[in-house]
């Protein structure tokens, strides 16, 4: 199937699902782009990877659950090609260590800054 046809294809679809088509394309295509240049990514990625630009995000929003929490994580790396539930999970252990965040044994998150 070559382009043409997909680009008729596509104009037959509603709008949501375009949007929706046109945000997969997009973390597809940099997800590709980072496995072909992992290292294009680490320079461009600069402020976005420091725990620093991470928490002053999560102290706008305050996620109250860790579950929340997690999710905003990922939501934050979605259009760079997404982050693994493990890099999300040292982010976290890395902001509680800083003293950013607490978390309770009920998933409770509490802030610090």
């Amino acid at each position: 199937m070559g382009y043409e046809e997909i680009v008729k294809l596509c104009g037959q679809l509603p709008y949501r699902d375009k949007f929706r088509l046109a945000q997969l394309l997009i973390q597809l295509a940099r997800k590709e782009e980072e496995e072909k240049s992992p290292e294009n990514r680490k320079a461009a990625q600069g402020e976005l990877g420091s725990i620093e630009y991470v928490a002053e995000r999560l102290l706008k929003s305050k996620p109250g659950k860790k579950v929340a929490l997690l999710n905003f994580i990922g939501a934050m790396f979605q259009f760079q090609g997404g982050i693994s539930d493990k890099d999300k999970e040292t982010i976290v252990a890395e902001l509680q260590k800083k003293k950013w965040l607490d978390i309770d044994n009920s998933g409770r998150v509490s802030y610090h800054h």
